[in-house]
């Protein structure tokens, strides 16, 4: 029998609930993505004008959940940076995605 987790989680006190959101928040990848802008000295019009979008989808791609590799590709190409994603397999190999230049390479984890 499988509980879902938003039944788990109502049951827990408010104060781990309250935990578990900061910690949530902490992960989130658009928050990385604002603190990463900030640190360029980028404004969010800065990222809209190099990755062709409009300010308000850079401010949703920030305050987002989930958000699309293109647009982080995109975003992270406006403020001259780059992105690189690790697949991790279960056996321990890595697979190295660079999307910078069309790399990939395949390396222990």
């Amino acid at each position: 029998m499988s509980t879902e987790w938003k039944t788990l989680r109502a049951e827990l006190p408010e104060d781990v609930r309250r935990r578990l959101d900061a910690k949530r928040e902490e992960r989130r990848l658009g928050r990385a993505l604002a603190e990463v802008r900030k640190a360029m000295q980028a404004t969010q019009q800065d990222v809209a004008l190099g990755a062709a979008m409009t300010q308000n989808t850079v401010s949703k791609i920030e305050n987002a959940d989930d958000v699309l590799l293109s647009s982080v590709v995109r975003y992270m190409h406006a403020i001259g940076g780059g992105v690189e994603l690790i697949l991790k397999m279960p056996d321990g190999r890595a697979k190295r995605v660079d999307f910078d230049p069309d790399i990939t390479t395949t390396e222990p984890a």
